[in-house]
C-alpha cells in the first residue's frame, strides 16, 4: 500500500469563477496517452463525432441500427464525407461496427461482452490509482471545479456533459499514475463502457450518488491520503456496478 504523502491544505477556500466545461476543455495534466485528433476534417469533424456519439448515448440511434450515411449527412446538415469520417472515428472507439459491402450500424454490446469489459476496468483501475502521485493544488481545484458541476446538473434530463465531466474527472486522478500502457488500454475500454455509462448515469438518484462518491475521493486527496482515495474510489466502481448487474444474470 501506498504509504501517505505530505498534507495539502483544503482547497475549499479557493475562489473559482464558473465555468462552462465542454468535451473540448483541455487540462495539461489530463492528457491520457494515446489521445489523438480522431478525425482529418478539425473542429467541423470533431462536432460530427459529438453529435453521433450524443444520439448512440441518448437511445435516439438503437443499438444494431445502420447508418446510412446519407440519412445521417441529411439529420446532421453535413456532407457526406464528413459523415463517413466520424462514422470511422466511432468505429475505432468501438460504438460503431463497419460491415464489408454493408455499411455501419450501432455497436451492440452482449451482457456477457459488457461483464467482460467491466471485469478488464476492475483489474486495471485500482494498480493506476495506487500508483499515482498526489494531484497538485490546481488539478484539486479543477477535480473539485467538476464534481461542482455534476452537482448543479443532477436534475438535468440530458446527461452528455455529465459524462464529460465525470470522464475527465476520472482520467485526472488516472493520469497520475506512471503506468502509461495500462492507462491507455483503460481509455479504450472506457470508450467501449460509453452507452454503460451513460445509463447508469441517467437518472438524478445515480448522478447524485456519483456526485457523493467522488466528493470522497476528493476528501482524502486533500489531506493527502492517497491509499483512502484509492479505496473510496473503489467503493465508487462497486457501486457502478449495481445497476448493470440484473442485466449479467
Amino acid at each position: 500500500m501506498r504509504s501517505s504523502c505530505s498534507c495539502v491544505k483544503m482547497f475549499s477556500h479557493l475562489t473559482l469563477a464558473p465555468i462552462s466545461v465542454s468535451p473540448r476543455t483541455v487540462v495539461r495534466e489530463t492528457k491520457v496517452a494515446g489521445r489523438r485528433p480522431i478525425t482529418k476534417d478539425g473542429i467541423a469533424g470533431e462536432r460530427a463525432v459529438e453529435r453521433l456519439k450524443r444520439l448512440i448515448l441518448a437511445g435516439d440511434l438503437a443499438p444494431g441500427e445502420q447508418l446510412r450515411q446519407e440519412d445521417m449527412a441529411e439529420r446532421l446538415a453535413v456532407s457526406r464525407p464528413l459523415v463517413r469520417e466520424a462514422l470511422r472515428a466511432l468505429a475505432t472507439q468501438g460504438l460503431v461496427n463497419h460491415r464489408p459491402h454493408q455499411g455501419f450500424f450501432v455497436a451492440k454490446r452482449a451482457p456477457i461482452e459488457l461483464a467482460q469489459i467491466m471485469l478488464m476496468l476492475d483489474l486495471l483501475e485500482p494498480p493506476l490509482m495506487r500508483s499515482m502521485t498526489q494531484p497538485s493544488t490546481d488539478v484539486l481545484a479543477r477535480l473539485e471545479l467538476l464534481n461542482r458541476r455534476m452537482e448543479q446538473l443532477v436534475d438535468e434530463w440530458d446527461n452528455s456533459e455529465t459524462l464529460t465531466l465525470n470522464r475527465e474527472f476520472h482520467f485526472l486522478l488516472f493520469g497520475r499514475s506512471p503506468y502509461r500502457l495500462v492507462l491507455q488500454e483503460v481509455e479504450r475500454l472506457w470508450g467501449l463502457a460509453e452507452p454503460f455509462l451513460s445509463q447508469k448515469l441517467s437518472s438524478p438518484e445515480s448522478r447524485s450518488l456519483a456526485v457523493e462518491e467522488h466528493t470522497n475521493i476528493l476528501a482524502a486527496l486533500s489531506v493527502g491520503n492517497l491509499a483512502e482515495a484509492a479505496d473510496a474510489h473503489d467503493l465508487h466502481r462497486t457501486s457502478g456496478r449495481r445497476g448493470v448487474l440484473p442485466l449479467l444474470a
